[in-house]
């Protein structure tokens, strides 16, 4: 199992079932340049602090346009690291993720549970 996550604009889509085709909607663009600085900066910061012990924990960083998907990796050293590490990863990778967008216009998209954080706000 991959742990999939990803960021895009607060009120881009109206629910998680919308996540994929909006993802699609920015292939081949330029990306944002506030989420190039803030998000994706900080998550190849990540990757290039792990150690070659800890491979599991890189994550795979697909920018473009306004959306940035993060796929924690769970195939390098899968048959040593059945779950508890993945799952420490993708845990500390949502941490992450949820603090590098806190504050900005950005939600963050959680395929493990399907869920969009923070929850769009009732009116």
């Amino acid at each position: 199992m991959n742990y999939e996550f990803v960021v895009l604009p607060m009120g881009a889509v109206d629910s998680p079932a919308q996540v994929r085709d909006y993802v699609r909607t920015q292939y081949g663009q330029p990306v944002d340049e506030q989420l190039h600085r803030f998000v994706v900066a900080a998550l190849h910061g990540w990757n290039s602090r792990v150690p070659a012990a800890y491979r599991h924990a890189l994550l795979n960083v697909e920018a473009a346009g306004h959306s940035v998907r993060v796929t924690a990796a769970d195939r390098a050293d899968r048959r040593r690291h059945r779950s508890s590490a993945v799952d420490s990863a993708a845990t500390a990778v949502r941490r992450l993720i949820e603090g590098l967008i806190l504050g900005l216009e950005y939600q963050l998209y959680d395929a493990a549970d399907d869920s969009l954080w923070p929850p769009k706000r009732s009116e």
